[in-house]
C-alpha cells in the first residue's frame, strides 16, 4: 500500500457548509498520510470565520491547514496558494478537491496513489465523475483539440450531445485505466514536483478552461494525464458554481477562457484558424444554447 504524502486543496468560496461537510466526510478515508488545505477565496460573506470555527471545535483524523487569499482570484489563483502550500509541507501528491464533492470509497487515495506510484510517467490520474442518474461522465478531454474538429462539433452542437450520451452509455462499463489529454478540475491527484516543474495552474484564467492549459503543458513535456473509470466520486456541479454564476456568465467564461487556451498555448494552430475556432464558440452560444435551455424547461414542465 502506497504511504506516499498527500496534500488535499479545498477552494472555499461563499459555501462553507459545503466545505464544512467535505472536512467532516474526509474522516472516514482510510488513509494515514494525508492532510488538508482549505484555501477560503476571500469571500465576501463570514466563510472563513465560518470554518475557523468549525476547525477549532472539532478533533480530526486528520491535521487542517486554513488560510485566505488577498482577494478572488478565481479558481487557479486560489488553488495555486493552497498547492503552493502543500508542497511547502511535503506532500509528494496534491488532490484537488471541489467542496462539494463525496467520496464514497475509503480506499480512494490508496487506490489513486499507487496507481501513480506504480506509473512513474503519468503526472495526473483522474476518478470516474458522478454528477447525473448514478452514470459516469465522459473524461473532460479523451484528445488534444484538433482546430476542424473543434468547429464541426460547435456548428453541430446538438448531434455532438447525442453522440456523447452514446459514448456515455459505452463508459459505463470500461474498468482499465484510458490516457486523455485533460481530466476535470473537479477532483484530481497530480505529482507535486511536476505541478511545480510546469508552474501550476495558470492564474491569469479566473473560471474554466484550467484543464485544457494544464493538459497541454503536460502533452508538451511528454507526461502522462490518466482516467481510472473504476475509481468513482460524486460531484453535484450545480451547487458551487450554479449559485454565484447564472448561465449565460458561465458560457462566456468558459469561451474567454478557451480563447485564452488557444492564444497563449496552442501557437501550432494560426492565427485565423483560433480565430474561427472562437467565432464558432460564440455560434454555439448564440444559435444552439437558447434553444436547448428552452427545450429542457420544456420537458421538465411535461414531465410535473
Amino acid at each position: 500500500m502506497s504511504i506516499s504524502k498527500v496534500g488535499i486543496v479545498i477552494l472555499n468560496y461563499m459555501t462553507y457548509e459545503l466545505t464544512i461537510k467535505c472536512l467532516a466526510s474526509l474522516n472516514e478515508i482510510a488513509y494515514d498520510n494525508f492532510f488538508v488545505v482549505v484555501v477560503d477565496n476571500s469571500s465576501p460573506n463570514d466563510s472563513y470565520a465560518k470554518i475557523k470555527d468549525y476547525v477549532n471545535k472539532n478533533i480530526f483524523s486528520y491535521e487542517i491547514y486554513l488560510t485566505k487569499s488577498e482577494r478572488n482570484g478565481g479558481y487557479s489563483y486560489g488553488n495555486n496558494i493552497g498547492v503552493q502550500k502543500a508542497e511547502a509541507i511535503g506532500a509528494d501528491y496534491v488532490l484537488i478537491m471541489n467542496n462539494d464533492i463525496i467520496i464514497p470509497d475509503k480506499e480512494f487515495l490508496s487506490k489513486i496513489t499507487d496507481f501513480l506510484d506504480k506509473n512513474k510517467d503519468t503526472a495526473i490520474a483522474g476518478p470516474g465523475i458522478i454528477q447525473k442518474k448514478g452514470m459516469i461522465e465522459l473524461p473532460l478531454l479523451i484528445s488534444r483539440i484538433k482546430p476542424y474538429n473543434y468547429i464541426i462539433n460547435n456548428l453541430f452542437y446538438p448531434f455532438v450531445i447525442f453522440l456523447n450520451k452514446i459514448a456515455k452509455k459505452r463508459i459505463q462499463n470500461l474498468q482499465t485505466p484510458l490516457k486523455v489529454y485533460a481530466v476535470s478540475g473537479c477532483c484530481f491527484v497530480i505529482r507535486t514536483k511536476i505541478f511545480n516543474e510546469i508552474g501550476y495552474f495558470d492564474d491569469n484564467i479566473f473560471l474554466y478552461g484550467e484543464e485544457y492549459i494544464l493538459g497541454e503543458k503536460l502533452y508538451k513535456r511528454g507526461y502522462g494525464v490518466y482516467f481510472l473509470p473504476n475509481l468513482h466520486i460524486i460531484h453535484n456541479h450545480s451547487v458551487t458554481i450554479g449559485s454565484v454564476y447564472d448561465s449565460k456568465k458561465i458560457t462566456r467564461m468558459q469561451i474567454k477562457s478557451h480563447e485564452y487556451y488557444l492564444k497563449h498555448y496552442r501557437n501550432d494552430i494560426s492565427y485565423i484558424m483560433r480565430s474561427l475556432m472562437v467565432y464558432s464558440d460564440y455560434f454555439r452560444e448564440k444559435v444552439y444554447v437558447p434553444v436547448i435551455t428552452i427545450a429542457k424547461k420544456m420537458i421538465n414542465i411535461v414531465k410535473k
